[in-house]
């Protein structure tokens, strides 16, 4: 009897430490859950402060005042650009001779478009493909006259072929003459923009005033449209050809020297009034466009319908923007820098008042955007001359 009651006691004991060292656990358990939680919750509030902050630090404000970093000379403000670029070998860029000539067939194209800029209207000859004609016309559906449809008697001017007007009109002028009137059937496509006619059947009463013919290319030609440019058609060509070797290696070495110069880091505070400087000529294009769409009774919507863009997708496009702009303007005055050659105030305006060669330009560029930064084109202009001049074409 004495065993089992002590057998008894002894099981209770061991069932209390049990109980004991669950409830022991249980706590512990929670104890430890308690602090994950705590931690977690913790961490989303730190997160949720960190990503106001980095929202915040990502905001970029608009900002008009261009000239905010730049010196009069066009230098950015307190900043030696050598400490944050490393420059491409300048002095020795080569320069493939493909890169500065004309093929034949582009040469070909820029004396067919000056012949083209100077055409006179002929009534003579026949419509074909290709051809630039003038006409008058009044289009009618059901015999009645539509919105927008009769060119009011003041002349049209179509390229055949083009596809300015419905599918099929072009076409059925082909193998007319001036002077004839031509009835021209067609049909509206069903999704044309305006209701009225979608998917309408209309005839066109057509009247053909004249086919656009090119003036000869001679000597005459040159002396009556461009002078400037040489007095026979041997001198036109090569000042064609001596403008665009300029052109294109002067754009050949401004690439190069921006691809293959490296910048380490951007200055801080000039970085930053870049991109809301990059900011508010986009609010300005938005505000102008505004303007103008305004003065026809129409709609651009919101600026964010215009960039087109989510706010990150925005942000990442004037960072990239502001970069570009950044590293021209810190290429160009290191190498100025490495030559010592920084332009003072006075040479820098002489620069550019030649640039403009309009002293009302030149006044309306500092009106807009201040001194320093109307003047870091002739730093820019400055530097990419030192490189051309020593560029070898090969």
């Amino acid at each position: 009897m004495e065993e089992t009651t002590v057998s008894k006691s002894k099981q209770k004991r061991e069932e209390r430490a049990k109980n004991l060292t669950k409830q022991k656990r249980t706590a512990l358990i929670w104890k430890i859950v308690g602090i994950v939680i705590g931690v977690a919750l913790i961490g989303l509030v730190a997160y949720g402060i960190v990503r106001v902050i980095i929202k915040e630090a990502n905001t970029i404000s608009a900002s008009g005042d261009y000239s905010l970093y730049y010196e009069d000379n066009g230098f950015i403000k307190d900043v030696k650009a050598t400490d944050y670029v490393t420059l491409c070998d300048y002095k020795n860029i080569e320069v493939p001779t493909s890169e500065v000539t004309y093929t034949d067939e582009e040469f070909k194209n820029v004396i067919d478009e000056a012949l083209s800029a100077h055409q006179t209207l002929s009534e003579e000859g026949t419509i074909k493909d290709g051809d630039k004609v003038s006409i008058d016309y009044v289009g009618t559906i059901d015999g009645e006259e539509f919105e927008g449809g009769n060119s009011n008697g003041s002349g049209y001017d179509l390229t055949i072929g083009s596809g300015q007007f419905i599918e099929g009109f072009e076409d059925q002028l082909i193998g007319h003459k001036p002077g004839e009137d031509v009835t021209v059937k067609v049909t509206f496509p069903e999704d044309y923009s305006s209701a009225e006619v979608a998917g309408k059947p209309a005839e066109f009463a057509v009247s053909i005033h004249g086919i656009y013919v090119d003036p000869e290319y001679n000597d005459d030609f040159v002396c009556a449209y461009y002078p400037e440019q040489g007095s026979t058609v041997a001198e036109y060509e090569k000042s064609l050809k001596d403008e665009y070797y300029e052109g294109q290696l002067r754009a050949y070495v401004e690439k190069y020297l921006t691809d293959n110069s490296t910048v380490e880091k951007f200055p801080s505070k000039y970085y930053k009034h870049l991109k809301e400087t990059t900011k508010f000529s986009d609010v300005q294009s938005y505000e102008y466009m505004t303007q103008m769409y305004t003065q026809y009774g129409m709609e651009t919507g919101t600026f964010e319908d215009y960039i087109g863009m989510t706010d990150e997708e925005y942000t990442a496009d004037i960072i990239d923007r502001a970069q570009e702009f950044a590293k021209e303007d810190l290429v160009y005055q290191a190498i100025l820098e490495t030559e010592n050659a920084a332009p003072t105030a006075e040479e820098a305006e002489s620069i550019m008042r030649e640039t403009y060669g309009d002293d009302s330009v030149y006044d309306n560029a500092i009106e807009t955007y201040g001194v320093g930064y109307t003047m870091k084109s002739a730093v820019k202009k400055k530097a990419v001359d030192i490189a051309v001049n020593n560029a070898t074409v090969k």
